[in-house]
């Protein structure tokens, strides 16, 4: 029988809270890298930052 490499990881607490954090760290960050990439683009469309075309 072969066990679950990320269950026997899992089992442990503070790794357990450790993936959390990083999962909850990432979530984080994607979302104000889309924020900054909208706003840039909104920035674009009304002419006040000029894209190299």
């Amino acid at each position: 029988m072969s066990r679950d490499p990320i269950e026997e990881y899992l089992k442990d607490p503070d790794r357990r809270a450790k993936i959390f954090l990083i999962l909850t760290w990432g979530m984080i960050l994607t979302r104000i890298l889309i924020v900054i990439g909208l706003i840039i683009f909104i920035l674009v469309l009304l002419g006040i930052i000029r894209a190299p075309l």
